[in-house]
């Protein structure tokens, strides 16, 4: 919610921003994102917590760019979106099974936060499916979920004994499961009408 509301305020920025790499392909954009989503994974099964977030950072900013770059160029596509939305999710996977090797013996709630963050997405592209309409509600898009991770992942590279990549995950177990929720009583009351 809070990164959809954000967009049409950042967007202007991140078209400067991208405009000296706007002769690269979009989709060729998305998959350096998703190459950085991957390594980041690996960095976090290995511990080195400094890489995580630094790949993770590059991850995340391919993957506003690719966006940006398409809408400036005019090569915004369908299976551009399928692409990206994909590779997201993929990512997310990823990203989550290095914290839970990281992590070690807490698998159960890697994966509750896991299945939150892939049912948002989800629920988001059923509900707007059914309603043909946006469903912008919730404040656990992948935006936030990024952000919550890479914060507790600097704490914790700083100061280890605060768990704060534990807690992040328990945040985000909460926080997806609240926003899907949050979808199902926006998509019913939608419905309804």
């Amino acid at each position: 919610m809070v990164s959809s509301k954000l967009r049409s305020t950042v967007d202007p920025f991140i078209t400067r921003i991208v405009a000296p790499i706007a002769k690269v392909n979009p989709s060729l954009i998305t998959l350096f994102g998703f190459t950085f989503s991957i390594i980041a994974g690996l960095m976090y099964a290995s511990g080195n917590l400094i890489f995580a977030f630094i790949t993770l950072a590059l991850g995340s900013v391919l993957d506003v760019a690719d966006g940006a770059v398409a809408r400036l160029t005019n090569r915004v596509s369908a299976f551009g979106g399928f692409l990206d939305s994909l590779t997201d999710r993929y990512s997310d996977a990823v990203i989550l099974t290095g914290i839970a090797v990281y992590l070690q013996g807490h698998y159960l709630l890697v994966i509750t936060a896991l299945v939150g963050s892939l049912l948002v997405s989800y629920t988001r592209a059923r509900s707007e499916m059914e309603i043909n309409g946006k469903c912008n509600v919730g404040y656990g898009e992948r935006a936030e979920r990024l952000i919550i991770i890479m914060a507790a992942t600097l704490v914790e590279a700083a100061s280890p004994g605060l768990n704060a990549i534990y807690w992040a995950v328990v945040l985000l177990a909460v926080l997806t499961h609240f926003t899907v929720a949050q979808r199902i009583w926006y998509t019913y009351k939608a419905l309804e009408k």
